[in-house]
Order: C-alpha cells, then structure tokens, then sequence
C-alpha cells in the first residue's frame, strides 16, 4: 500500500510552463517513477507493518508505552513538517533548483534508516538514537516529497502526469511486494525461529539500500530546472504572500473552505487506522512480522480494489456521498478494532488459545477483517477526497486551491499521532488510544455535512 497522508507539493502552484526534457522521454519519467518504489518500502515495511511492531514490542518491550511513543514519535516529526513544508513547498514552486533538497533529504533518510538495525530488544539508553533517527527519517521522507513532486513537469507534459504519477505508485507497491515476500522468506526459511529479532533489524538495513539505489535514476536522469534568478529571501516572502491571500480568498468560498476544514478531520482517522496496524497488530495480539507482512500482501491488493470501488461510487453518487460512505465504512472499522482483544471480538468472550494455522484464533481473523476494511474505505476515500475538492473549486482556481489542500495534509498531521499516544498513555490501554480514530471520523462526517454541494465548478460564481 502507499501512504495515506499526501505530501505538500508547495503552498501554491503555479503554472510550471512547458517541460524543460523531452516530454516523451520514457527514460527520464521511468527515473522519476522509480523515486516512489525507492522510498515507499520505508512506509508500508517500518511505519506500518515490520519494524513498527519490532519496536513498539520488543525494542521498548511494553506494548502500551510502545504505542504510546510511537504516536510521540510520529506527531513530532509531523510538527517539524508542517512548520517547514509551506516554506519549502515555497522555494519548490518559485522555480529554483530541486534536487539540492532532494539529494540533502536522501543524505540524512538513508543513514538514518539503516541506524535502526541497531535496535535490539529491551533496549536501555540507546532508545533515544533509535528515536532520533525515527524522527529524522520521517522528517526526510516526508520533506523530499515536495522537491520529488514539483520535478514532474521536468519529464512530463501535463496531459501524462495521471498516467506518470499512476506509474510511480504502481512500481512502488510492486517494490512493497517484493520486500514483503523477501522477509516471508528470510523469516521462514533462511532464518526461522532467530532470537534477537535479527530478521526484523535487517529490514532497516535492506531499506535503506533499496532507497538509495533506486533514487539513483532520479539523481542522475531527471533534469533539474534552471535556478531562480531572484535572491531566496525574495522567493520565499512572496511565495509566503502569495499563500496569505490565497488562504484569504477561502472566505469568499464557503463550500470549499468548509471541505477542506472537514478534511483536516477526517483524515486524521485514516492516518490512525493504516499507521498503527503493526504496532496494535503485535502489541495486543502478539502478532509476528510473518504474520503482519502476509496481511501487507494481502490488504495491498485490497486497497487496489478500494481504489477501483472508490472510482465507481464516486461516479455514481457523487463525491460527497461516497466520501461519506468510506467514513462510516472506516468507523465500522475502527469500532470493530477497539472491541478485539486475544479472546474478545465485540465485547464477546472468544476462545483465546492458538489452534494452529497463520491466523488461528477468532480474534486473528476479526483482525485481519477490520484492517481490510480500513484499507479498502481509506482508500476507496482517497479518491472521492480528491475529486471532491476538484468539483467544489473555481476551475480557473485549481491549481492554487490544490495547494491550499495540500497544505492542509500536513499541518495538523500530527494531531492523530499525538491523539493516540495521549490515550493509550493517559488510560494505559492500547485499544483505548484506538479510540482517537472514531472522533476524527465522527468529527470529520458531521463537518462535511456543510458542504453544500459537489458539483463541477458551483463556486465559481463566488470567486
């Protein structure tokens, strides 16, 4: 799966002009696709699925504080990102060269993410490195996503950034597959039974290699713009002005700012739900990296089926509607997540021994439903999320109002993150710091109920 939270792209986008490379370069745009396949196996392997659960579990060795922590560790990196992002995003739109950043972003990520195969179990003082380096990293990943993005129109005419874009997120969910049957492999053939946790610290490790290599193309094929001619202080204070007024105008477009205030919320709720499947996955089950890495497998394709059903909903009742169902789709979810425990589903008694098979018991199985239906409502509301704001927005505004968006992504990213870390440490409870994701959702839908309208362009009238 790719990553829920979609990175700024600047504060506001302009028009970026004509491509400076070839438009039909195959190589060049294959290049910058494979930037995604470079650093996607960072998300789904360490913030989700493997190396979260490692740690929450093994390395701190209390599930409760290791949930707990892992939201501190996540909602601080997310402030660090949505201070710097809009100044960024900034310097990334005025024109100026990109791939200094990139590269600065690469430098730190990859060491940083290799520092983690030094996490054993019940680490002592040398959590905080482990730490440090958590932070750093998804301060990075995050971070080269905004010069990442704004190299596009380097290698695409703007008629194929759909079909570029789609092609970056093919290759890397196929790289997500791929390392998710290496580790199935090294963990029940190379390596089974290995004390220590010596699989899981590999898979920093292997990582950081594969980011590094496939960022090469990009580094060394995708051209870099010509620099802006005007001094940085200038480029960033008129980016900064630009995104004041632009923010300003939101006034004068009720719908779209009510949209993008729900938005905020209900986001939120999607973030917890994907974020933190590995860390509940093994700290109230006691579920393997084996185990977490079958249902990444698994919930990758259930995503590319939500993706599809989210298309054919939206088309069919319109985008808020479908957006809607998705949230509710997600609360089923999440109120299923909160009830399990190893012999509880709903409340209910269940029989909590091990019986044999991958995911025996009925609480593996409730499970396994409740994060596939996460992944299918979360990503089926991707699309009508974006495809809502697409209709409500003055169509002579998009680009600007995607900004706005975007920037709307990151900068109360880390209230879900700091949410569930709060709860599960105020009530000692990992299924009580669930909890977060239900007021985010429940939130977010009755916000959206402002929303007027989603029909193509009905603010433009306004604006």
């Amino acid at each position: 799966m790719i990553e829920v939270n979609q990175p700024a792209l600047g504060a506001v986008r302009e028009d970026p002009g004509p491509a400076v490379a070839d438009p039909h370069s195959r190589r060049q745009q294959i290049a910058w696709a494979l930037y995604e396949c470079a650093r996607n196996p960072f998300y789904v392997l360490i913030n989700i699925y493997v190396f979260s659960a490692y740690f929450t579990n093994e390395v701190v060795g209390d599930p409760v504080w290791g949930q707990a922590l892992w939201g501190y560790i996540l909602s601080t990196a997310a402030i660090f990102i949505a201070v710097a992002a809009p100044l960024l995003g900034t310097i990334a739109d005025a024109g100026g060269r990109r791939k200094p950043f990139l590269i600065a972003c690469i430098l730190v990520a990859v060491p940083a993410t290799a520092v983690l195969s030094f996490a054993v179990p019940d680490m002592g003082h040398g959590l905080f490195a482990i730490v440090a380096a958590l932070v750093l990293v998804n301060i990075c990943y995050e971070l080269s996503s905004i010069f990442y993005n704004a190299l596009l129109p380097q290698v695409a005419p703007v008629h194929r950034y759909g079909s570029v874009s789609g092609l970056a997120y093919a290759l890397a969910n196929g790289a997500g597959i791929i390392l998710f049957g290496a580790y199935l492999l090294a963990d029940w053939g190379l390596a089974p039974g290995a004390e220590g946790g010596v699989v899981q610290r590999i898979v920093p490790l292997v990582v950081a290699i594969w980011w590094l290599v496939f960022s090469l193309p990009l580094l060394l094929r995708v051209p870099d713009p010509a620099p802006s001619r005007l001094p940085l202080g200038m480029v960033v204070s008129s980016g900064l002005k630009r995104l004041g007024q632009s923010v300003g105008r939101l006034r004068a477009l009720p719908d779209v700012l009510s949209y993008l205030l729900a938005r905020m919320v209900f986001n939120e709720g999607f973030i917890i739900l994907m974020m933190f499947m590995g860390v509940v996955g093994a700290g109230v089950l006691g579920w393997s990296g084996a185990q977490l890495s079958v249902m990444g497998l698994v919930l990758s394709f259930v995503a590319l089926a939500g993706s599809l059903f989210g298309g054919r909903l939206d088309d069919r009742l319109g985008s808020k509607a479908a957006l809607q169902v998705c949230i509710l789709g997600c609360v089923v979810a999440n109120l299923l997540l909160i009830t399990i425990a190893p012999g509880t589903v709903l409340f209910m008694t269940t029989d909590p021994h091990v019986t044999g098979g991958l995911f025996p018991r009925t609480a593996d199985k409730a499970f396994f439903l409740a994060e596939g239906l996460a992944a299918f409502f979360v990503t089926a509301g991707l699309v009508s999320s974006r495809a809502m704001l697409a209709k409500i927005a003055p169509p002579a505004s998009l680009n600007e109002m995607f900004g706005i968006y975007a920037l709307s992504g990151t900068a109360t990213s880390f209230l879900g993150p700091l949410s569930i870390a709060i709860l599960t440490q105020v009530f000692a409870s990992q299924r009580a710091g669930l909890s977060a994701g239900l007021i985010f959702l429940l939130g977010g839908l009755v916000l959206l109920r402002r929303v007027g309208t989603d029909h193509v362009g009905a603010n433009s009238a306004r604006f």
